[in-house]
């Protein structure tokens, strides 16, 4: 095993490592509106996983003139200045051709004839790593490193086909865990269908109305917009199905009636948020207090939020102690409850997978009224941007007690209330599913990681 230097792997062609525009040379003023040239920031290496998503662009006259500045597929990107460790390879199949580094960033395309660049990743996302970095890190003002810091750091590597076999083990983890995200967000994309079909646009009335008016069966015309199935499909169900859907479509009345949010269902009635909800306030055992922390309950902040698509928290970085527990202002939240980050970062949730404490920056919400653990969910998440334009503060957003006053909601009879819940409770049970075995594969995932870098555990003995 032999170690080289970032310096030495580097590709022979120009601008192969490099930081972000210098100074002016990007800024707000150059960001345009329409999907261009996406600028790479921090939130795109979130997790130390790339995320091709939540970009500002520049256009492509932009992106021509910052040629020294740009990321290509396979490229690795590096956190410059901010939260230092932070590190993502970009994807081959990723939805742009090419990316500008803002100036909180690096990046680096490694000379493919010496090193595979998903090895180079691999060895940055290690605590050791990670512990060089922060060891050089330049401190004053905002810690940084530099080019000249990055390029000098020695990375342990064996073979070229000794690195492409690392990393077959370690992308098969990878590929799996992300599976694994991609059907959670599918999941979730299937429940918020149902809940924005049902409660927001109350698509099962106005199938029954659109029927009564056509001489048509108003219950059949319910049970197709229910199951998103035509009425020829509808007889193909079993008798258990079709029974299930009639059950179901019995719920929406097939009248329409005017109120200030618009046309709800008959009967609904509307409520602000604030009455259909119990908010819970956390809190922060002493820092000082060594007993307090490193105990096994988890404690939330926003930071622990989960990506989109996972929806639960099942771990945090921190955890306390039961004596923290009791000797601070936190509680511990059941499973189900939904957090929702109040200040500074406002709006961002998380449904409790386990028995979870939080910091006092997030409130605990728990459905009111008949108002199930995923009905509660959708309802926030739906009103979140409400909730961020009704934020206020000198310093921080924040959101209040009050400012769920702002939400207002259509609510309807408790009936539907408990269908809802039944019909999506199997989907989150997937993806909490999902949630722990993805955490178990990522167990194992570090664990080989620093062994098979160091040379500690031979390729041969994993596969």
């Amino acid at each position: 095993m032999s170690f080289v230097k970032v310096d030495d792997i580097t590709s022979e062609e120009k601008y192969s490592c490099v930081g972000g525009p210098f100074g002016s040379s990007l800024s707000r003023k150059h960001y345009v509106e329409e999907e261009a040239v996406p600028v790479i920031r921090g939130i795109n290496l979130n997790g130390d996983q790339f995320s091709d998503d939540g970009f500002v662009f520049v256009n492509e006259e932009k992106a021509d003139e910052l040629y020294r500045n740009l990321a290509y597929p396979g490229d690795i990107v590096f956190t410059q200045r901010g939260t230092l460790g932070q590190v993502a390879i970009i994807p081959e199949n990723v939805r742009f051709e090419r990316y500008v580094v803002s100036q909180s960033q690096m990046k680096l395309t490694v000379n493919k004839k010496i090193a595979d660049s998903y090895y180079i990743y691999l060895y940055f996302r290690s605590a050791e790593a990670k512990r060089v970095i922060g060891n050089n890190a330049i401190i004053g003002g905002v810690p940084h490193i530099n080019l000249g810091i990055l390029k000098a750091i020695e990375i342990p590597l064996p073979s070229l086909s000794v690195q492409k076999r690392i990393v077959g083990i370690i992308k098969n983890l990878d590929d799996k865990i992300k599976g694994n995200r991609q059907a959670n967000q599918t999941l979730e994309q299937i429940a918020q269908a149902i809940f924005k079909s049902w409660f927001v646009y109350f698509e099962p009335t106005r199938a029954k109305i659109t029927a009564k008016q056509n001489g048509q069966d108003p219950e059949r015309a319910a049970m197709a917009a229910i199951s998103g199935k035509t009425l020829e499909e509808l007889d193909q169900l079993s008798p258990e199905q079709q029974q299930q859907l009639k059950t179901t479509a019995s719920l929406f009345p097939d009248v329409l009636t005017d109120s200030e949010l618009g046309e709800i269902p008959e009967g609904w009635k509307i409520n602000p948020l604030s009455k259909m909800v119990e908010l819970i306030g956390g809190g922060t055992p002493k820092k000082s207090e060594n007993d307090y922390w490193g105990g096994e309950i988890p404690w939330f902040s926003v930071k622990d939020s989960p990506i989109e698509g996972d929806v639960f928290v099942i771990d945090t970085e921190l955890k306390i102690t039961d004596l923290g527990l009791r000797k601070s202002s936190t509680k511990l939240l059941p499973e189900g409850v939904t957090i929702i980050s109040a200040r500074g970062t406002v709006g961002r949730l998380a449904l409790v997978g386990i028995p979870t404490a939080m910091n006092q920056s997030c409130y605990g919400v728990k459905g009111s009224n008949g108002i199930g653990v995923y009905l509660n969910y959708f309802n926030l998440k739906e009103g979140v941007s409400i909730l961020q334009q009704n934020s206020h503060g000198a310093v921080f957003d924040t959101i209040t007690r009050n400012t769920f006053e702002t939400v207002v909601i259509a609510e309807s009879a408790i009936g539907l209330k408990y269908e809802f819940e039944k019909n999506v409770s199997g989907v989150f049970d997937k993806i909490k599913n999902n949630l722990f075995e993805n955490k178990s594969l990522e167990g194992v995932r570090d664990a080989l990681i620093p062994k098979l870098l160091a040379g500690d555990l031979k390729v041969d003995e994993v596969i």
